[in-house]
């Protein structure tokens, strides 16, 4: 797995927000999509955060930057604190997520520090696909 390492500045996101089961993060990613088609948002990215998980609960957001969410209603905000990241591209579609996460957290010469993980889904200008991004904070 190829990766690489990013510097980021501080930014927030902000979309539609679960804590429950890893099953209904699709929906998330469904009433998402539907907002920003209805209201004519273009996003180069969207992210989905993972803020907590516990006892097979999670607590993410599928969003995009929020200075784009103006209009979006019942929505949750969270901030991506400045800081490393390791970085690397998603080989598979969607269902390749976890292994990825998995494989980059067994990267040699890196610890991890507190701050939580999240995806990255770059959606290429004319494209109706995305590529997907795994980020895993780093010190």
């Amino acid at each position: 797995m190829e990766t690489r390492v990013i510097e980021v500045e501080e930014f927030n996101v902000k979309g539609y927000g679960l804590k429950g089961p890893l099953s209904e993060i699709p929906g998330k990613w469904d009433v998402l999509n539907m907002e920003l088609a209805e209201k004519g948002i273009v996003a180069e990215e969207s992210f989905g955060l993972c803020l907590a998980m516990k006892d097979g609960e999670i607590h993410y957001i599928a969003g995009v930057k929020s200075n784009l969410a103006k209009g979006l209603q019942n929505t949750e905000e969270a901030v991506v604190p400045a800081g490393k990241f390791v970085v690397a591209k998603v080989e598979g579609g969607v269902h390749a997520i976890p292994t990825a996460f998995n494989a980059l957290m067994k990267t040699d010469g890196i610890q991890l520090r507190n701050c939580f993980s999240f995806e990255r889904y770059v959606h290429a200008e004319g494209s109706n696909g995305y590529d997907i991004e795994v980020w895993l904070p780093i010190e």
